[in-house]
């Protein structure tokens, strides 16, 4: 079944193959921009516009409101994609599966590499796009949702997400579960505990930071890092509960 079955048939002219932010949202989402301004206007980091802008040019030409309604409507599309794929599942797996897949790491992972990022309209302060934090790169997703949303509507919003998010939906099961959900699962049935989390940043840039997470059920641990504390405590609970269930 695919993303918002009812919602299908959008972004099928591939035509545009011209460097152009048009193109890039075509090649990206499949979604075929009526007004490139809306578009141009969700690549468009506040620091494009300088430190000395006024708040009401941020308001007026930045994407920080567009980025305000794509989170809220990422989450329903999501969710409704979840709703309709997963018959099966009850409340609070279809949660934990939208808070994963609308996180910030999945959203910059989804967008990494591709050419709508390359579009992306950011002052030089920023540096180059590989030390980008994972913050922008989601923040920039929802914007340019939220335009594909004011630009044709839910269904084609439904249709773009579906594009985005194509490879973390292709098997929610084992590729989105969240570790930490499972491991505190199974320490509250096997010892009526939480696990225990002990962070610290151990490296890396401040746009590039490394996070390491120690773990513990009972008398057992594990430890993995990261580039954000969510990143190190999911790799250390994923590790743990490997460790745990050897055997």
């Amino acid at each position: 079944m695919g993303w918002c079955r009812r919602h299908q048939g959008y972004g099928q002219d591939m035509a545009d193959h011209a460097n152009t932010p048009r193109a890039a949202a075509l090649k990206t989402l499949g979604h075929p921009f009526t007004d490139e301004a809306l578009l141009i206007h969700a690549l468009t980091h506040t620091s494009r516009l300088g430190a000395q802008a006024s708040p009401e040019r941020k308001r007026a030409e930045a994407n920080e409101r567009l980025e305000f309604l794509g989170d809220a409507l990422l989450g329903a599309a999501v969710g409704l994609a979840l709703f309709e794929r997963l018959p099966e599942a009850d409340e609070g797996r279809l949660s934990r599966l939208r808070s994963n897949l609308v996180s910030r790491e999945a959203l910059a992972r989804a967008i990494t590499g591709t050419a709508l990022l390359e579009q992306a309209r950011v002052g030089a302060m920023m540096g180059p796009q590989a030390t980008w934090p994972d913050s922008i790169k989601a923040n920039l997703a929802e914007a340019v949702l939220a335009a594909v949303y004011l630009d044709a509507g839910f269904a084609a919003l439904c249709s773009a997400v579906g594009v985005l998010l194509n490879t973390a939906m292709a098997d929610p099961a084992t590729e989105v579960e969240d570790a930490r959900a499972r491991l505190q699962a199974w320490s509250l049935e096997r010892h009526k505990a939480l696990p225990t989390y002990a962070c610290n940043r151990t490296g890396g840039s401040e746009h590039q930071p490394e996070y390491t997470v120690t773990v513990a059920v009972a008398d057992t641990s594990a430890e993995a890092t990261g580039s954000s504390r969510r990143k190190a405590e999911a790799a250390a609970a994923k590790n743990l509960l490997t460790k745990l269930t050897a055997g």
